[in-house]
């Protein structure tokens, strides 16, 4: 885990600046089409926000892209955003997007920079990223992780000890700084990676859909999430910025990079306009998302899951349809350790409502994606009445489907249900 404020770096690894000798520090001073790409950037930013916080998860008003710089209605002013920043294209891309719209959308930004200490020049590359920081007037913290020692003690590989120290990282800055949101630099590109991460693991529907681009949970937003590489790349070489390249983004040992690098050219060179199709089936995903939660919640009005251990969390703010660009609560709800969820619930469901409402309580037990397989397996299982059959899911959860008594028959509301359980 991080464990230093201060990268140490020799004269050698000093990396190169980032920046050119002159860059315009406000929005209406940028060329044409960089201060359209940052208002775009805004607009999809704003529309999160607003829709987050709208009660029907509706569509807020069409955005503009007149290129005007002058000021409007942000749905939350003053927001405190920590900024994950690496020197890479995406990451500078979004930093210096959001820190032409700052004064315009009322942010406060802090970066966050976290060297993974793999590469010797890594050290000279967070240094860089701390001048930029300067230059830019953006406060930024750089701390350096032993993240090949993280992959050794969780006995993971590199890549997913990385991420685990990152987010750590962001969000140990987010409450020190009582910062709202976290913003990561991931675009289009990564978009249709997760999906095809997704279909690969069999993820089912609509987490098919992809990563969200605002997960009130984690109280992170995602503000380039459908914004193209070629974009971003061409935002950088207009302003003459020179981003960091990271060797390992090529290595064929991640599965990331070879679905990047050998099966997206591929369905690229099958349908040119892919990534159009990954973003529409994104947003039917979340839509279905949306109704679903609503209808869920319906569905078990009456019929209160049965909690033991610890109170179940409440919803993301942004599934109940309240607002929710604040700061959550400095100290987080302990998932439960057994939900029992009654038969009564379930009986008259559509079998796509229960499938959904099984996912809904093991993603209320803590991590562990759930794959598909197994809760058809389950609801198999509870349907044809087989008490005691237990399903295993990632995670150490369970599901044991709970035989009705023997004074029971399927008339009865509370004969049966499912026992889901995480363990100790």
């Amino acid at each position: 885990m991080p464990h230093s404020d201060t990268p140490h770096v020799s004269p050698a690894l000093t990396a190169r600046p980032l920046l050119p000798e002159r860059l315009p520090l406000r929005l209406q001073d940028l060329p044409p089409t960089a201060a359209r790409f940052c208002l775009r950037v805004g607009d999809f930013l704003t529309g999160e926000l607003l829709r987050g916080a709208t009660p029907d998860g509706g569509i807020p008003a069409p955005p503009r892209h007149d290129g005007a710089a002058g000021t409007q209605p942000s749905p939350n002013s003053d927001l405190a955003l920590v900024v994950g920043v690496s020197g890479g294209a995406d990451s500078l891309c979004l930093l210096l997007a959001l820190r032409w719209l700052a004064p315009r959308l009322g942010l406060r930004l802090h970066a966050a920079v976290l060297d993974h200490g793999l590469r010797p020049e890594s050290a000279g590359e967070a240094r860089a990223v701390a001048v930029l920081c300067r230059r830019l007037g953006v406060p930024c913290r750089v701390v350096r992780a032993d993240v090949s020692g993280l992959a050794a003690r969780e006995c993971c590989g590199l890549e997913d000890a990385g991420r685990r120290a990152r987010y750590a990282f962001f969000e140990a800055e987010r409450q020190r700084i009582g910062a709202d949101w976290i913003c990561t630099a991931h675009q289009a590109d990564d978009l249709c990676e997760d999906v095809l991460l997704r279909l690969v693991r069999g993820t089912g529907w609509p987490g098919l859909g992809g990563m969200a681009a605002m997960d009130p949970a984690r109280r992170i937003l995602r503000p380039l999430l459908t914004t193209e590489r070629r974009d971003i790349d061409a935002f950088l070489s207009d302003l003459g910025v020179q981003p960091v390249r990271d060797p390992s983004n090529a290595d064929p040992a991640y599965r990331r990079n070879r679905l990047r690098h050998q099966v997206l050219p591929l369905l690229r060179a099958e349908n040119p306009a892919l990534g159009e199709a990954v973003r529409s089936l994104w947003e039917l995903a979340r839509c279905d998302a949306d109704y679903w939660t609503r209808h869920l919640a319906h569905a078990q009005a009456g019929h209160a899951d049965g909690v033991r251990a610890a109170d179940a969390p409440p919803l993301p703010a942004a599934t109940c349809g309240t607002p929710c660009a604040g700061p959550p609560p400095t100290a987080p709800i302990a998932p439960p350790q057994c939900i029992l969820l009654p038969g009564r619930t379930l009986r008259g469901l559509h079998r796509a409502a229960r499938l959904r409402l099984y996912k809904r309580m093991l993603d209320r037990l803590g991590p562990g994606q759930p794959l598909a397989a197994s809760l058809m397996d389950l609801d198999t299982a509870w349907h044809a009445g087989h008490g005691g059959a237990c399903v295993q899911f990632p995670g150490g959860k369970t599901a044991l489907v709970v035989p009705m008594s023997g004074n029971d028959d399927r008339g009865e509301d509370d004969g049966g249900g499912i026992e889901f359980r995480a363990s100790a």
